[in-house]
């Protein structure tokens, strides 16, 4: 079986951990528990035990001295109980609109701690996390773009 987008049943959130996985990343958003809003999606390969999830958006500082969204993300690969952390970020030659044909998303690779998945080649993680981000396209089960093409600096 291959990569999937779901969104995630009741019975998974508590059996993954999911909530608990969120609060983690967004304590504040997160102190009173799930926000109503929220709904979780990942990318899973049930078959391999190995689910994609986005946990956070990262803010810089910037000119006006507040934070300001940025395309970078911090993701979670989840590898048969084991946590991989990355942080991905946008790079040049992704589209920068929606109705654009095709629709390009260029993701290059900022950080990947692989410390919990020692005995896993690197290669390996990365060859999943590619693939995960493949099939999650623009943003998984929330929205999907037609003619989505994925491409990776790394």
């Amino acid at each position: 079986m291959a990569f999937v987008n779901e969104i995630v049943s009741e019975e998974d959130i508590k059996k993954y951990g999911l909530d608990e996985l969120m609060k983690e990343f967004c304590s504040w958003a997160w102190r009173e528990g799930r926000p109503a809003t929220f709904v979780h999606a990942w990318t899973i390969d049930r078959s391999r035990d190995i689910y994609l999830v986005f946990v956070k958006s990262i803010e810089e500082v910037g000119q006006s001295g507040r934070p300001q969204p940025t395309t970078k993300k911090v993701c979670v690969l989840s590898w048969q109980g084991k946590r991989v952390q990355f942080t991905i970020d946008r790079a040049k030659g992704s589209s920068s609109m929606l109705d654009e044909v095709p629709f390009r998303i260029v993701w290059e690779l900022v950080q990947l701690d692989v410390s919990q998945l020692p005995d896993v080649p690197r290669g390996e993680i990365v060859n999943a996390v590619k693939e995960a981000l493949a099939v999650f396209g623009h943003r998984g089960s929330h929205r999907q773009v037609p003619n989505t093409v994925v491409d990776f600096t790394f």
